[in-house]
């Protein structure tokens, strides 16, 4: 048995290790509160589900992920995502569209660049301050009714599988983007739902999500750009296991596995499991609702 003090003289390293996150996600308290307000095509978006639909997303595949002002420095991630960001400035579009070109994955979803810091819509089409990086332009807004949904499907390498829509479509033209995902029912049928474009030459891209998916949709379209960027997860682990590795000033990681289910998992790692001070050769079995820390190497 290893009592509390000793798993915590053995994880005491960790206290001032880092996580190394590869992926950003992209939130604005100034873009909720714009994107909320009244005289929209719809008053039942809310910014914080398009945020939290991506971010899970991510979560559910182990990728560690910061969450970041649009002005940050994107130049260490492999993968930038803008939901929704409705209001944003010239300068902080033109901070993502930097990162697609040193390039990144820029993963952007609907009604984003629309208003510039003072709520003025931009002139000249939707998607606004983004219309030329993603290579698209939106000539209408289509939102659904409460209850409907729309089928759309994948049609190729980098996107495939059906999925559904709610609240929100566009009726998008491609302007040097690629449609990987096109509307199979309704107005806009045949027109693209979700578009990929390449951007410079160092390898980047930029991905347009003109719709509200579904989750099995908001996954493969995750999954796509993970793919894009070159992206996995800190561990292969089913939804609701959380995989977190942290880096120690002495080159020394730390995987953290926290499993949120109601079933022991298993974990391919090497190490020394510290809470339970055993040798992990390979596999590492957590149980439901339990937590385990493995000194890797």
């Amino acid at each position: 048995t290893v009592t509390l003090g000793e798993t915590l003289k053995k994880i005491a390293p960790v206290v001032g290790s880092t996580v190394r996150s590869r992926a950003a996600l992209l939130f604005d308290y100034e873009a909720w509160w714009a994107s909320e307000l009244d005289s929209h095509p719809t008053q039942q978006l809310r910014y914080t589900d398009e945020v939290l639909s991506t971010y899970t997303a991510l979560w559910n595949r182990g990728v560690s992920t910061d969450v970041v002002h649009p002005s940050a420095d994107l130049s260490g991630y492999d993968l930038v995502v803008v939901p929704t960001l409705y209001l944003v400035s010239d300068e902080d579009a033109a901070n993502v569209a930097a990162a697609a070109e040193r390039g990144a994955t820029v993963l952007v979803t609907y009604f984003s660049g629309i208003v510039d810091v003072n709520d003025h819509v931009r002139l000249g089409g939707y998607p606004g301050a983004f219309r030329e990086l993603l290579g698209v332009s939106t000539e209408e807004f289509y939102t659904l009714q409460e209850g409907e949904t729309v089928r759309l499907s994948g049609g190729g390498d980098a996107l495939s599988g059906t999925f559904s829509a709610d609240l929100w479509t566009e009726k998008t033209h491609l302007v040097g983007a690629t449609a990987v995902a096109t509307y199979d029912e309704g107005p806009l049928t045949g027109l693209p739902a979700v578009t990929r474009a390449d951007v410079g030459t160092s390898g980047g891209s930029a991905w347009y999500v003109g719709a509200r998916l579904d989750t099995a949709g908001i996954a493969a379209v995750v999954d796509a750009a993970l793919a894009d960027a070159g992206l996995t997860g800190e561990a292969d682990v089913p939804a609701g296991v959380e995989v977190v590795r942290r880096h120690a000033a002495d080159g020394t990681s730390y995987l953290f596995v926290l499993n949120h289910t109601g079933a022991a998992v298993t974990v391919k790692t090497t190490g020394t499991e510290l809470t339970g001070g055993v040798e992990v050769d390979g596999e590492l079995t957590v149980d439901a609702a339990r937590v385990a820390v493995v000194q890797e190497g």
